[in-house]
């Protein structure tokens, strides 16, 4: 018996989704899954759009042209289920994360240290010893993390805004901005279940469910882990990085020595180091 067609529509985020619906025996029964990577704009064919019984997808806004969410939406067969998924991001480890850097995981301080031309020593010092507090306002920056995710999630099929600002102290819940660990994968996944009709995911697979972003996590300035009182990212702290234990004063070294040296790719970097 043909299995009917479920759309995925999302960034890096729903690669983990989809193993995660195949592994409910109800779901994987009736469905096959095709994952399309939005940011990628990897093409979605006509005949799959209107042929489809369930699109799932994070939202696109209209600069994305032929990929934005409206224009595909307006393609999907009229009788699918669709469902829209949250858009995972939290800057309350990374107060200083910044998408205008020349670096990946870009860090707003980091970079004004570099960008003023002083020397190695003398931006990793200011950097790590500067207090963070007179500088930044850490408690808004989390805040305002929050509002926006809240306000995203407005019309998902799952909400995972109450669950992060319930338990981020205690667990780390991402490995970087928007890279979210299991247990939010596994309520994303608990919900998109229980909106098309299937029962949560059974023990054993929540249990065979391992972290899908192991190799690294994006290391936390201690004076934020601080401030908030987390038990993890401490001074010394010691977060995988492609294969190696590294402290944040290390990784920051490496931070400074690729944007130095005029690499473009800090995780490529970060694989040799």
């Amino acid at each position: 018996m043909q299995k009917e067609l479920c759309l995925i529509h999302a960034n890096c985020q729903g690669d983990p989704l989809a193993t995660l619906l195949m592994a409910s025996p109800a779901f994987a029964r009736r469905f096959e899954i095709r994952k399309y990577t939005n940011y990628q704009r990897e093409p979605i064919a006509p005949h799959e759009l209107s042929s489809c019984t369930v699109f799932l997808y994070q939202h696109l806004g209209e600069k994305w042209a032929e990929h934005a969410s409206g224009h595909l939406l307006g393609m999907v067969n009229p009788s699918a289920q669709v469902l829209r998924l949250p858009n995972m991001f939290f800057k309350g480890y990374w107060p200083l994360w910044t998408n205008q850097s020349p670096s990946e995981f870009g860090d707003i301080f980091l970079d004004h240290l570099i960008d003023m031309g002083l020397e190695k020593k003398e931006i990793l010092y200011v950097y790590l010893n500067t207090d963070l507090t007179k500088k930044y306002d850490l408690g808004a920056s989390l805040a305002d993390s929050l509002a926006v995710e809240r306000d995203k999630e407005a019309e998902t099929v799952v909400q995972t805004v109450d669950m992060v600002e319930a338990l981020w102290r205690d667990e780390m819940l991402f490995n970087t901005i928007n890279h979210p660990g299991r247990k939010l994968l596994l309520h994303m996944a608990d919900g998109v279940l229980g909106a098309l009709g299937f029962p949560p995911l059974s023990p054993a697979a929540r249990n065979a469910f391992a972290d899908p972003y192991p190799e690294f996590i994006l290391p936390i300035h201690p004076q934020v882990a601080a401030y908030h009182g987390l038990p993890f990212g401490v001074e010394d702290w010691l977060f995988p990085v492609f294969g190696k234990q590294k402290t944040f004063a290390q990784y920051a070294e490496h931070y400074v020595d690729c944007r130095l040296l005029g690499i473009e790719s800090l995780s490529a970097y970060l694989h040799l180091v």
